[in-house]
């Protein structure tokens, strides 16, 4: 037999949101010295309150990406435990850092992350004002991602890594030229997303990449609010364009230049494309110019985008083609771009 559990009621709290690696085992620790475990999931509204904050510190897609729904991020709470562990928990939703520990419920310990540490504190303070005793703090260490880095739920909506820590853009691309393979050839001439007409559309509160010209003068035309549009001033590999003005920029974008050979994509459009997005928001459009061959630039695009972000590119004698970033696309890539043969600069 093992040994008794030290504590009678332990409580942990978070958003549980995007369910991940990290989060097992930080019930599984809170279950393992506890008899009885409260976990406190954050309802939307406490949600709402969070990414205002955030919003309000700094203004970029990231911080207004969605969070899942209490009702998703509870069951995944609950269809874990139940699946995983025999012990005995309650899930209740909390509108706020305090949630249910300034009650007379007979708690005795908070779960914590050093990250968190210093509202277990404010939480003891509290309770000693009302006179109750103060929890015993227990810190559990965060689970580190394949880069060394904690997982979050925030690095996996911001399209970093996935729910078991693993990144989507190995670092040794970075310094390396990726060239497509003559067997994947056909693969990428097959549509990736939906094809679709813009006039129907509603793109409000969405985070909009084109790609290829004829796509991106699509959406200037109609005065649609891109983010990030990559050109080569080709159409169909020939030279079309002369300057921005013909594809409906405004001059007052933010271009950047880049090699990129054709069939290929480099490290260095990874690395650019990551930097754009960590701080992109929706004031912005910025363009990435390719010397060189934009066709392929989608591939880095929705690996290094935040999930939710619209990428748009021509597909030829098809029409516009729209793929929204999340995790299951964002692992059919990875898994394509680990069979491209890459060459260092």
């Amino acid at each position: 037999m093992g040994s008794p559990k030290k504590f009678k009621t332990a409580v942990v709290g978070g958003t549980f949101d995007h369910f991940h690696k990290g989060h097992k085992s930080f019930l599984n620790y809170g279950l393992s010295v506890s008899q009885k475990l409260i976990i406190g999931i954050t309802s939307d509204e406490y949600v709402k309150n969070l990414k205002a904050q955030i919003s309000n510190i700094k203004n970029t897609y990231q911080s207004s990406q969605s969070f899942e729904v209490f009702s998703t991020r509870k069951k995944s709470v609950d269809e874990f435990l139940k699946k995983n562990t025999s012990g005995k928990f309650e899930i209740v939703a909390i509108d706020d850092m305090f949630g249910t520990t300034l009650s007379q419920a007979p708690i005795d310990s908070i779960v914590v992350s050093r990250e968190t540490l210093k509202n277990a504190k404010i939480i003891n303070i509290a309770r000693k004002e009302r006179k109750l005793p103060s929890l015993e703090i227990i810190i559990q260490e965060l689970v580190l991602a394949k880069d060394g880095k904690p997982i979050s739920s925030s690095r996996i909506r911001n399209g970093e890594i996935d729910r078991e820590g693993k990144l989507y853009i190995d670092p040794e691309w970075l310094s390396k030229i990726l060239y497509l393979p003559q067997g994947l050839r056909k693969k990428l001439k097959i549509p990736w997303g939906e094809i679709i007409e813009i006039e129907n559309l509603d793109f409000k509160n969405n985070l909009l990449v084109s790609v290829g010209d004829e796509t991106t003068r699509a959406f200037n035309r109609m005065s649609i609010g891109l983010c990030l549009s990559v050109i080569d001033f080709k159409v169909a590999r020939k030279i079309k364009f002369k300057d921005l003005k013909e594809l409906g920029f405004l001059g007052s974008e933010k271009v950047y230049k880049i090699k990129n050979p054709a069939g290929s994509v480099s490290g260095k459009l990874f690395k650019l494309a990551a930097d754009l997005f960590e701080n992109i928001d929706y004031k912005d459009h910025r363009i990435i110019q390719i010397d060189g061959e934009e066709d392929l630039s989608v591939l880095p695009l929705i690996l290094t985008s935040p999930l939710g972000t619209n990428i748009f590119y021509g597909q030829p004698g098809g029409g516009i083609v729209r793929i929204i970033a999340d995790e299951q696309i964002k692992a059919k890539i990875r898994s394509m771009l680990n069979q491209f043969i890459t060459r260092g600069y």
